[in-house]
């Protein structure tokens, strides 16, 4: 990279993390980078003539414009390269990516390498994109303002594609009469000699063809039709080149055009002597590849490019063509420069006729890219293979029959079987051990193998399964659904969550719970009070209070010390934990008070439970402590009460009660 005009790139990505690490790793390789977040940024960006040399753009984005849409809008204002983030790759995200032009994809948390390297591929695969592009519109302007005739052909078909403005002028047909017309319409059915038919000699080659053409005004004229397989706009045409040689003078410029596509052609082009293999002619792209003159050519025969052949085995590769039996010869070889470099090249080889006599024409295509890409696919496969065999989360492929086909070792790490013990077997035959539920499963399956569609593919989820020494443990599975050979298959990625949902039991139950009485804490039973209260007002079915509070609590303190407070009342909240119900919730309010909500339970119920709890207060034995009491306000929710009033009235009576006499109960 040219690092005095640093290529910029936007990430749009809507984790700010996620962005600032790619932006990272891209200004750590010397690009200059810009974040967004959202689709509408990116529009606005684009509307204000912000300018970049590539979007990074995650697909699924937050606001009302996901990443498929932003990159058509964009689009729409500018060229410009953009590359997908993804977090997985199945079908759907395919074709998302394959709706606008992009150039190609990178999963999320992959290596800076692999990063790197898909950014640079994507910016080649743009300049070579831009560079086909240019060539288009050449040929395309060369097409339409050239004085020759010249047609595109749909091979397969026949179908005219496009015709230039001298083909319509030639025919006497307008353009949109020319493309409703046939190959066979344009350029007259059989040869000139009457032996082949014109179409069929076109599209294998055997240039040229020569036949009497009927016009659209009735007159005749002979033709001469060159001609080529054409890359255009992606498509694979036949390209047609007219002459009209019934006028020698017409068809000499003719024949010095096709010189001239000849020498320009951006493929190398020899021709050389049958007998002798001396060049007799090759184009600019030769020349300008291999680094030789047009002169010393003339003394060249494909032996000096070639040097993995000898005069004997290169004769012998002509053979076939040279007798007939074979028209095309096609192989690969190493091409060797003037400066001693080589470059792999895939040469078309075929026998002509030149004059009066036949010459060995020879197509050459420079495969440095090709092998280039195939080298990189082969790096990236064993980076792939690499990251499945090291991952830390299980890798899992099952069949369209529930049977495994890959295991990786973070597999065998969390689910305890090895790959011998598991490869061919059905996978859910281990993981779900109960018999409806795998029933249920089984039924699923049939449906998720015709369509690949199923609650759990594309998402997500967590549930517990069995260790195969046959504990239980937390895993999160995400499920992606794959189409091999017109079947679907599966991949989950298993990562093992035990340790972390143990650590979230903890944290709620730290956030719920009072650290001294371990009893429910005042913020906690507040939201289950609040539940309740909903809930009464539904069913009609009335719930209790009962608040108490330690009498004379802080003498406790005063004279045994805070240890022996703290003492008393951990065990009276053990004692009074033990005689309410597992429906009841019992908090520490604060201090030496408490609290317990009643659900379903009258007023005299609750009174008499709480001159039980009181009894059991007062007859606690607490060694070197005198005898604890306490004082106990009691009082059932109304229909007119709210939160407050309800926990207002409570409070109230356990007030009357330390007020009236201490350690006995209070209702209201």
């Amino acid at each position: 990279m040219d690092s005095a005009f640093p290529k910029k790139v936007l990430i749009v990505e809507d984790s700010k993390f996620n962005a600032q690490i790619t932006a990272d790793i891209l200004s750590k390789y010397g690009y200059k980078t810009e974040i967004a977040s959202t689709g509408e940024e990116i529009v606005e960006k684009i509307n204000n003539n912000q300018s970049y040399d590539l979007i990074i753009m995650d697909i699924e984005l937050g606001g009302t414009i996901d990443g498929i849409d932003a990159a058509q809008i964009a689009q729409q204002h500018t060229d410009i390269p953009i590359l997908f983030l993804t977090a997985n790759a199945n079908k759907e995200i395919m074709e998302k990516i394959r709706s606008v032009t992009a150039y190609g994809y990178v999963l999320k948390g992959v290596d800076e390498c692999v990063l790197i390297s898909q950014i640079e591929m994507a910016f080649k695969l743009y300049e070579a994109k831009k560079q086909i592009k240019k060539r288009e519109e050449l040929f395309h302007s060369m097409f339409e303002s050239h004085d020759v005739m010249m047609l595109l052909i749909e091979p397969e078909s026949g179908r005219i594609i496009d015709a230039n403005k001298a083909a319509c002028h030639f025919y006497g047909y307008s353009k949109e009469t020319m493309l409703q017309m046939d190959i066979e319409a344009a350029i007259g059915i059989f040869t000139i000699d009457g032996c082949q038919k014109c179409s069929e000699v076109l599209k294998k080659g055997n240039s040229p063809c020569i036949c009497l053409q009927k016009l659209g005004d009735g007159k005749k004229r002979l033709i001469k039709t060159y001609s080529s397989l054409l890359d255009y706009q992606g498509k694979t045409l036949l390209y047609l080149i007219i002459f009209d040689i019934t006028e020698e003078l017409k068809a000499r410029k003719n024949l010095e055009f096709y010189k001239k596509l000849f020498e320009d052609s951006l493929n190398e082009i020899y021709i050389f002597h049958s007998k002798t293999l001396k060049f007799i002619e090759v184009n600019r792209g030769s020349r300008e590849n291999l680094g030789y003159t047009e002169e010393e050519f003339e003394e060249m025969t494909p032996l000096d490019l070639e040097p993995e052949f000898t005069l004997q085995s290169f004769k012998e590769l002509l053979q076939p063509i040279s007798n007939g039996e074979q028209k095309l010869i096609i192989f690969d070889t190493m091409h060797r420069r003037k400066d001693g470099s080589l470059y792999p090249a895939e040469i078309h080889l075929e026998l002509i006729e030149y004059g009066e006599e036949k010459v060995y024409v020879a197509l050459a295509v420079d495969l440095t890219e090709h092998k280039r890409i195939k080298r990189d696919l082969k790096e990236k496969d064993e980076i792939l293979s690499t990251i499945m065999e090291y991952a830390g989360d299980a890798i899992i492929m099952i069949d369209d029959n529930g049977k495994v086909t890959f295991w990786n070792p973070a597999a065998e790490r969390i689910l305890g079987y090895s790959k011998d013990e598991i490869l061919g077997k059905e996978l859910h035959e281990f993981m779900i051990q109960d018999e409806q539920l795998y029933k249920v499963y089984r039924e699923a399956f049939k449906k998720y193998r015709l369509s690949g569609k199923g609650s759990t593919a594309g998402k997500t989820v967590e549930m517990k399964t069995k260790h195969k020494y046959g504990y239980e443990i937390d895993v999160e599975i995400s499920i992606s659904a794959v189409r091999i050979k017109d079947s679907w298959h599966a991949i989950g990625i298993i990562r093992d969550i035990s340790e972390r949902k143990r650590f979230e039991e903890l944290l709620y139950r730290q956030s719920v719970t009072d650290p001294l009485t371990n009893i429910y804490n005042r913020r906690f039973f507040m939201q289950m009070l609040e539940q309740e209260a909903e809930r009464t007002k539904r069913n009609k079915k009335p719930f209790s209070l009962i608040m108490f509070d330690l009498d004379h609590f802080k003498n406790v303190n005063d004279r045994f010390g805070h240890a022996a407070g703290d003492m008393v009342l951990k065990s009276v909240a053990d004692r009074v934990k033990g005689r309410i119900r597992k429906t009841d919730c019992f908090a520490r309010l604060g201090g030496e008070e408490f609290i317990i909500l009643l659900p379903e339970t009258s007023l005299e119920d609750a009174v008499v439970k709480a001159e039980e709890l009181r009894k059991q207060v007062s007859t606690m034995e607490l060694e070197g402590i005198d005898r604890v009491t306490a004082s106990f306000g009691v009082t059932e929710y109304r229909d007119s009460d709210t939160i407050d009033t309800v926990c207002s009235r409570v409070d109230n009576m356990l007030y009357e009660a330390k007020g009236k006499r201490r350690n006995c109960v209070k209702r209201g």
